[in-house]
């Protein structure tokens, strides 16, 4: 057996808190596998390479969700999308989303310990499959947005402090802003002008305030609004149009519990392909990861990934 590989993105939020975590995971991996701190994009193609030619039995990958993003990206094209060994998502990031919905141990050396525990005993891992979608032929995710769900992040990494409490907090804030018509809320949920087409229909909408894309139903905070996500192969949930602020507050409780919004003007449905065309560049954003603006945002649905359940 080739051993599990292990990148760690030492710039991730979690893992920056943990100084020599690297070091530690070396030692919880011993001589059955391979630790490697991949700083930059480069550094992460050089490694996925290098566990490629190993021949590893699974990839473990200690980050956030952004980091998962770009790893599971890169890895889709240095083994191919059906050729991916086994993932293992160690939480070290500001978004762990990915990794609380596959379950297991917080910190990533229990996690990491737990997994090198059935593999020297030969145990197969219990395995959790996850499908994935393609952004734009290259990025590969579970949640896929823009407009509204992306000033969100980027008031959310300007806090001081990034974490399930900030988040909430802000959410309270866009809330408050809401009622006393504040910046906030104006600032988070502009109308932006584009058109969109889903499975070669055009949705009947020229102004967008969210385009939300997802394989999974959880988004975070216990929200889960992609009710239908799982139910059909090929497909993937989609959220697109032009409601309100107040609209997606008032609904909230229904998105907690995993109804449907019920709004006019929101496209909710199954997809297999969705292509957006903003007026203006619009920067996007791929499991919490942000991409630069681009004016076309393509989804459409792409390989399974199998992860190690903890």
């Amino acid at each position: 057996m080739a051993g599990i590989g292990v990148i760690v993105n030492p710039r991730a939020a979690g893992n920056r808190a943990r100084p020599g975590l690297a070091a530690r995971l070396a030692s919880v991996v011993g001589a059955d596998g391979e630790v490697l701190e991949t700083a930059d994009l480069q550094a992460l193609d050089a490694a996925l390479a290098r566990l490629k030619d190993r021949g590893i039995d699974a990839l473990a990958v200690c980050g956030g969700d952004g980091t998962l993003c770009h790893t599971i990206s890169r890895a889709v094209a240095v083994w191919g999308g059906e050729g991916l060994p086994p993932l293992v998502a160690l939480r070290g990031g500001t978004i762990n989303n990915v990794a609380r919905s596959i379950g297991g141990p917080a910190r990533p050396e229990a996690m990491l310990g737990k997994v090198l525990s059935a593999h020297r005993a030969g145990r197969p891992f219990a395995m959790a499959e996850r499908p994935l979608l393609r952004v734009n032929g290259a990025i590969h995710g579970s949640i896929v947005g823009a407009g509204l769900i992306t000033h969100f992040l980027e008031a959310y990494y300007e806090g001081p402090n990034p974490g399930p409490a900030s988040a909430a907090l802000l959410l309270l804030r866009c809330g408050l802003s809401w009622i006393v018509g504040g910046p906030t809320i104006r600032r988070i949920v502009p109308t932006v002008a584009g058109r969109a087409e889903c499975d070669g229909e055009e949705l009947p909408f020229d102004r967008f305030t969210l385009v939300l894309a997802s394989s999974v139903r959880h988004i975070g905070l216990g929200v889960q609004p992609f009710y239908l996500s799982g139910l059909k192969k090929g497909c993937f949930h989609l959220l697109a149009g032009r409601p309100t602020a107040g609209q997606l507050l008032r609904r909230l409780p229904r998105f907690r519990r995993g109804f449907p919004a019920g709004l006019d003007t929101l496209y909710d449905n199954l997809a297999r392909r969705v292509r957006v065309e903003f007026a203006e560049p619009q920067s996007f954003t791929v499991d919490g990861e942000l991409f630069p603006a681009s004016r076309v945002l393509e989804v459409e649905a792409g390989p399974t990934v199998r992860f190690v359940r903890g």
